[in-house]
C-alpha cells in the first residue's frame, strides 16, 4: 500500500462491479474491476494519490480479494487471500524469518503488473513483461512482504528493501 492519505468512499461500499452497477468508478476503472472480479462486491474503496497519478485501491466482500487499478484502467495489482502452506517454499521461510517469532494471521498474494515510477517528481504507470509476485503476511505486531524468490521486500518496521 502507499504512503499517501487515501480518501475512503463510503458510500462506494454497496456498489455492485458488473452490469453497469459500477457508478462511482470511472469507466476505465470499471471496465478492469469487472474484467477481473465479475459480480464481485466492493467492500472498501481508497482513491490515492501517487506521483500525480490516482489510484483505485478496492477490496472485496466474501473474500473476493483486491485490486489496485490506475485510473486509466491500468492494473497494478490483485491480491488474494491464500494459505500458508499454498506459499511456495522460498517465501515461506522469508516469512517466517522475517516474522521473528509472531504468529502469522493471514497471508495474501499478490500478483504485480505494473508499477508507478517517480521521474522528476511525477509518477509514471511501467507495466511489467511479466506478473511478479509478492507474498504480504499479516503477523501479530505487523505486516511483512516477501518476494517469491524468499527476498524481504517491506519489514516489519514498515521499510522497504
Amino acid at each position: 500500500m502507499r504512503n499517501q492519505r487515501p480518501w475512503i468512499a463510503a458510500a462506494a461500499a454497496v456498489v455492485l462491479v458488473g452490469a453497469g452497477r459500477s457508478s462511482h468508478l470511472p469507466a476505465a476503472v470499471a471496465k478492469a474491476v469487472e474484467e477481473d472480479r465479475p459480480g464481485a462486491t466492493i467492500a472498501k474503496l481508497e482513491v490515492e494519490k501517487d506521483g500525480g497519478l490516482t489510484v483505485y485501491d478496492i477490496e472485496f466482500k466474501d473474500g473476493r480479494g483486491e485490486i489496485e487499478v490506475a485510473e486509466d484502467g491500468t492494473v497494478l495489482d490483485v491480491s488474494d487471500v491464500i494459505d500458508m502452506k499454498d506459499v511456495p517454499s522460498a517465501a515461506a521461510a522469508g516469512i517466517r524469518k522475517a516474522a521473528e517469532g509472531r504468529s502469522i494471521k493471514q497471508v495474501e498474494k499478490s500478483e504485480v503488473h505494473a508499477r508507478i515510477e517517480k521521474k522528476d517528481g511525477r509518477g509514471h504507470l511501467s507495466r511489467l513483461a511479466s506478473p511478479e509476485y509478492i507474498y504480504e503476511a499479516e503477523l501479530s505486531g505487523g505486516e511483512v512482504e516477501v518476494a517469491a524468490d524468499g527476498r524481504i521486500v517491506k519489514g516489519l518496521n514498515g521499510s522497504r528493501r
